[in-house]
């Protein structure tokens, strides 16, 4: 039985763990802790600020897309090489952020 809890929680967690992969690959946390802010703000402090709001994961996929200014401060967020699909699993998975 627990070699099935064991199973079931490292199958839940992979999703996380390749997101996180992705956002390293493409440079996301050169700017940006999981729960710390670095130059831009935590991806924590991201998921609460849009926690429930309906369109937060297009509108972040977006951002990630296009950069942006102003949202956070005054530091602005270059536009990033990522694909639309890309840009929505990285958004979807910041939203996640706890």
């Amino acid at each position: 039985m627990k070699v099935l809890t064991v199973m079931l929680a490292l199958c839940a967690a992979l999703p996380a763990l390749a997101d996180q992969k992705l956002a390293e690959k493409k440079n996301c946390l050169a700017c940006h802790g999981v729960k710390e802010k670095v130059v831009g703000p935590a991806f924590k402090d991201i998921a609460a600020k849009y926690a429930g709001q309906g369109g937060a994961a297009q509108m972040l996929a977006e951002k990630i897309q296009k950069g942006g200014v102003g949202a956070w401060g005054q530091v602005p967020m270059p536009p990033n090489d990522v694909t639309p699909a890309e840009a929505k699993t990285l958004a979807d998975w910041v939203l996640g952020a706890k």
